[in-house]
């Protein structure tokens, strides 16, 4: 709950035009000219052993934003559903005087190789803004000789292992974690997720009951997403995105919070 707090004083804040002073003074992220921020930065090196895995986490707070991610200046392509589209929210109204909130991702790296090391960037945007947080993979090598061909030759069978597997469990790759919109507008509450075979989304609601596919307040879409046709004050809560094949699951908690129109 503390940390839910925390989360709408950062967007309230925003909301009211708070001076970058008073930001200091509350501790809040720092939002760049056009309002995006990163609320949590990347290490500057992310060291691994060979042939481990590691994950990189990156959320940007603001209008909507979605994140991508870039190795080397080039595009990650993430999950089965390429359509650069979905970069931006396509079933809200552009011209919403608020829609704030936090959207997370993860870039699962697996089996790291030597091909693998270089710069990482999380790109943060929405149609008008853009920022980017790098951080460097670099591999790291045991001091000890012998324990370095031990723990080499035990995590390559591990990965080859893991290659040559024909299915992989779902994980959920990018989601809102929180959204404050104005009562009555279009919500889409991004939830993607990649795996072997593809994962299928599913989401329940804030009294744990599952949502279908569409009815007169929800829409699943194709990409994992749910849409809220019309918020209302009732819909206020947490929400749960799940991802599963036949190989595994993963789940994410989104917080949808309903706000008073400030227009006359």
């Amino acid at each position: 709950m503390g940390l839910l707090v925390n989360q709408i004083t950062v967007f309230l804040a925003i909301q009211l035009t708070f001076s970058y002073s008073w930001a200091r003074v509350l501790g809040l992220p720092r939002p760049d000219a056009q309002g995006l921020f990163f609320k949590e930065t990347l290490p500057e090196i992310t060291q691994v052993f060979k042939h481990d895995s590691v994950v990189l986490h990156c959320q940007v707070g603001g209008m909507e934003p979605t994140i991508h991610w870039l190795k080397d200046g080039v595009r990650i392509e993430q999950g089965d559903n390429h359509d650069y589209r979905n970069d931006q929210t396509e079933y809200e109204n552009p011209g919403s005087v608020f829609g704030k909130s936090f959207t997370a991702s993860k870039l699962y790296l697996d089996c790291v190789n030597d091909d693998m090391e270089g710069v990482y960037t999380c790109i943060g945007e929405t149609p008008t803004a853009r920022i980017s947080q790098d951080t460097t993979l670099v591999q790291k090598h045991p001091s000890d000789e012998f324990s370095e061909t031990s723990i080499d030759e035990f995590s390559h069978r591990s990965c080859l292992e893991k290659r040559s597997m024909r299915n992989r469990a779902a994980r959920i790759y990018l989601w809102t974690s929180l959204r404050l919109e104005v009562i009555g507008e279009a919500v889409q509450l991004y939830c993607r997720a990649e795996g072997v075979p593809t994962p299928q989304v599913s989401w329940l609601d804030k009294r744990g009951r599952e949502i279908p596919l569409e009815n007169e307040h929800f829409k699943i879409l194709e990409n994992g997403d749910l849409l809220i046709k019309q918020l209302k004050w009732g819909q206020m809560g947490s929400y749960e995105c799940q991802a599963s094949n036949r190989k595994g699951s993963d789940s994410q908690n989104i917080f949808i919070y309903p706000m008073k129109s400030t227009s006359p």
